[in-house]
């Protein structure tokens, strides 16, 4: 017998069934359970599906780019987002992919990020003044969550960046109807038994109206733009498709909707983790502040930033550690072979940036928060299956290159200004929604410096 044909090793249903609550509190614990126990392809025992875990680099780089058009993403973690998002550019697949993400490319071209530097730099510095006002006011320092703070901060630099648009209006409502919006769609991909989305149960109603307040909200925002001469930024380039016949109305909001998701979640969890691990190792901390206090007073230019590569470091290491993109699945199309096994089509794939990121065998010290690893490894020379914190392939995630842009400039603007202490002891424990992200929050102590 060939060893594609050996059957892939796994936990039982019995098994499977003792582990639920792990699954539930903890899934990347499980994961490297069954990665231990049972090698780098793991079979779990679903009924009527074929589910494998992968995690071995050299099979992700086959599923995510050297073999991708034999994988598509029509698992049930996109088809859950796709449930706030519809079919935008994280759940589409196919032609409707390909037709949006050349349009939506010119906005994310490198010529176009390096001068975003002002448009990030208006919602950072309105904020650093809001909150040195709240501390003198007060006069004292102010405990804030810290995780709040950079999802409202980071959906407006969306709004100026992406869509020409101040969004401070709109922040709260967009970002509550967004967060209480994938908090159920998670919860509802988590249940044993699929609830009709028609029955009027108390998740299904909330779900409803979180979707008819983003709807309302992000309609107003395209109405707003519509108000303007349309330009070259993300919007207005959907816009423009859309009057050329294009695209659809429902299309346009679609992106919108996955921009705000993308674009503003996971920046603001990458940079409430970076806080916290800041507050962790003080000598890091000192050597951040040592190069962001050097720079010259803003306004910042792209130049600026390339000055930061140890603020650039630090953001690469909490991407490591933190990855926002934690899980990464794919539903196979084709035969194949992964791990020297047979993948029956409409196999779901499952694969760990969370994992393979702390990996012994490919990281030293994998689980110590150290910077310097992204210093002197030159660039370009990271295996991206090895590091993947944006995916790999050509799904790459489109923001990539804004988001390592963006993060760098908005943590050495704040840690010109503050400092951020956790008001816990205890480390945070991490929610595996649909990103990584501190359970409760991270309440913080903010002192102006």
């Amino acid at each position: 017998m060939s060893s594609a044909q050996v059957p892939i090793p796994g936990p039982s249903g019995p098994q499977m069934v003792q582990s639920i609550r792990l699954m539930r509190r903890d899934p990347t614990a499980f994961l490297a359970t069954c990665a231990e126990r049972y090698g780098d392809v793991v079979a779990f025992p679903i009924p009527r599906a074929s589910v494998l875990f992968v995690n071995d680099p050299l099979d992700v780089r086959r599923v995510l780019q050297t073999n991708h058009a034999a994988y598509g993403k029509r698992t049930v973690q996109y088809d859950a987002l796709a449930m706030v998002t519809g079919h935008g550019l994280l759940a589409s697949d196919g032609d409707l992919w390909r037709r949006m993400r050349r349009i939506l490319q010119p906005a994310f071209h490198h010529r176009m990020i390096e001068s975003m530097a002002a448009a990030i730099q208006g919602p950072v510095d309105d904020w650093v003044v809001r909150q040195r006002r709240i501390c003198a006011h007060n006069q004292s320092a102010q405990v804030v969550d810290v995780d709040d703070e950079m999802l409202r901060l980071t959906l407006e630099i969306v709004g100026a960046t992406l869509f020409g648009a101040t969004l401070r209006t709109e922040a709260a409502t967009l970002v509550g109807a967004v967060m209480r919006a994938l908090h159920i769609v998670v919860v509802r991909s988590q249940l044993p038994v699929t609830v009709p989305s028609w029955l009027p149960t108390f998740g299904n109603r909330r779900l409803a109206q979180s979707l008819n307040d983003l709807e309302l909200a992000v309609d107003r925002v395209i109405a707003g733009r519509r108000t303007r001469p349309l330009g070259d930024d993300a919007l207005s380039l959907l816009l423009i498709a859309c009057d050329k016949g294009m695209v659809s109305d429902a299309a346009v909001r679609n992106e919108v909707v996955t921009l705000i998701v993308a674009g503003h979640e996971t920046v603001a969890a990458t940079l409430t983790w970076s806080w916290y691990l800041l507050s962790q190792h003080p000598s890091v901390e000192t050597r951040l502040h040592s190069e962001v206090d050097a720079l010259p007073d803003p306004p910042w230019t792209a130049s600026s930033i390339e000055g930061l590569p140890y603020t650039r470091a630090v953001i690469e290491e909490c991407l490591r550690l933190y990855p926002p993109a934690w899980v990464i699945t794919r539903r196979s199309l084709a035969h194949d072979v992964l791990g020297g096994y047979d993948v029956p089509v409409g196999s779901t794939i499952i694969m760990s940036p969370y994992l393979l990121h702390r990996a012994s065998n490919v990281w030293t010290s994998p689980e110590q928060f150290t910077p310097e690893r992204f210093v002197t490894t030159p660039k370009g020379s990271l295996d991206r299956t090895s590091y993947f914190p944006f995916g790999a392939g050509p799904r790459l995630c489109i923001g990539r290159d804004l988001s390592l842009f963006e993060a760098p400039m908005v943590l050495a603007a704040l840690a010109r200004a503050f400092t951020f202490r956790p008001t816990s002891v205890r480390p945070p424990r991490c929610d595996f929604g649909v990103t990584l992200r501190p359970v409760g929050g991270l309440p913080a102590v903010i002192t102006p410096r």
